[in-house]
């Protein structure tokens, strides 16, 4: 069960929400100049960063809606808008936490202000670059809390809405402590901590809240937003460990992001836990052991991984995941074409390469 037109609309989606994004950040611009300059300077570098994005999470609130045959008008863009806004806020603050580099193929944004910082002649430029980015991440959220006041829904409807964003997005927070605090212990995790983890720093906020939002505005009832709920989850986690494949095994030139950043970090992730099981906390402790470790480094650690063939494991529970997934669809009361879209997101999880 495959849906050919799904490429096409997430496209068609993409743009949708870049119209939006691209005439809101206009109408805030002389707004943010006001301030001072750096007001001004906001627009110009964080709006090529947030257009830059896919906008897969803005483009699932409006695949949920318009195949529930919604009729929310400009609220289902608004409430994809915001999405986005609040998932470019991570992003920074994400690269912030790791130190990361790169996003999306250009410098990270502390990066960027930590580099127009050291033209100046500021004494502490990467302080001064964590902390720009830090704020232009607040302002990212919120914008997007007054991009979601602004919805024309029925006040149950709306207020609904805000709740969802707000409880689930609340959850990424201590998912992100515990993610940066599992990187710098030694501590044993289990897989059961990991597939937590992956819940609720990713799959919930990556798949279930915007298929479940763009329900909600769709009027759906309790049962498909259940399902939806519980269908995300599984996409997400899917994502998620593909996510860690693509930072173990992938190519920064076609990632847009750092290659071997996790095992820098000693991220525990289902590779660093099989490592641990199959070779024992030696060739565990390979993670962590550099902030930036060499192309060799890395090379070495994947050679290890096949050997120990890590990477077969990682597909099974992959298989498994793919496999209860496909059978929640199914057996789902939803439209057959948000069924066929829900499958076909699953297949893109699957193959994407980015």
């Amino acid at each position: 069960m495959t849906d050919l037109n799904l490429d096409r609309d997430l496209e068609k989606n993409r743009k949708r929400i870049e119209l939006f994004l691209s005439r809101f950040f206009k109408s805030r611009a002389a707004g943010l100049a006001a301030v001072n300059a750096w007001g001004a300077d906001f627009t110009g570098r964080i709006r090529p960063f947030v257009s830059a994005g896919k906008m897969i999470r803005g483009g699932l609130i409006l695949i949920a809606h318009d195949r529930l045959r919604g009729k929310a008008g400009s609220d289902v863009v608004k409430a994809a808008a915001a999405m986005e806004l609040f998932h470019s806020a991570f992003l920074i603050h994400d690269d912030i936490m790791d130190d990361d580099p790169l996003r999306r193929g250009k410098p990270s944004i502390h990066v960027q202000y930590r580099a127009l910082a050291g033209k100046k002649g500021l004494s502490d430029a990467p302080g001064f670059g964590r902390a720009a980015a830090l704020c232009a991440g607040d302002v990212l959220i919120f914008m997007g809390l007054e991009i979601l006041a602004s919805l024309k829904s029925p006040a149950a409807v709306k207020s609904r809405v805000l709740a969802l964003f707000g409880r689930e997005l609340a959850h990424v927070g201590p998912a992100q402590v515990q993610d940066v605090y599992s990187g710098k212990t030694r501590r044993a995790v289990s897989r059961d901590d990991i597939f937590r983890l992956y819940t609720y720093k990713t799959a919930r906020y990556t798949y279930s809240l915007p298929l479940s939002t763009g329900a909600l505005l769709a009027g759906a009832g309790p049962g498909a937003l259940r399902d939806l709920e519980d269908i995300g989850c599984d996409l997400g986690l899917v994502f998620q460990i593909k996510d860690d494949e693509l930072g173990q095994f992938g190519d920064a030139e076609t990632t847009g992001k750092p290659v071997g950043s996790d095992i820098g970090e000693g991220k525990k992730t289902l590779y660093y836990l099989y490592l641990n099981r199959v070779c024992g906390p030696k060739a565990a402790a390979l993670y962590g052991k550099r902030r930036r470790p060499a192309a060799g480094e890395i090379a070495r650690l994947n050679a290890l991984l096949r050997a120990e063939k890590i990477p077969e494991r990682i597909k099974r529970d992959v298989r498994r995941i793919s496999r209860r997934c496909e059978r929640k669809i199914q057996a789902s009361a939803l439209p057959a074409g948000l069924k066929a879209a829900l499958a076909d997101l699953l297949a893109l999880s699957l193959e994407r390469t980015i």
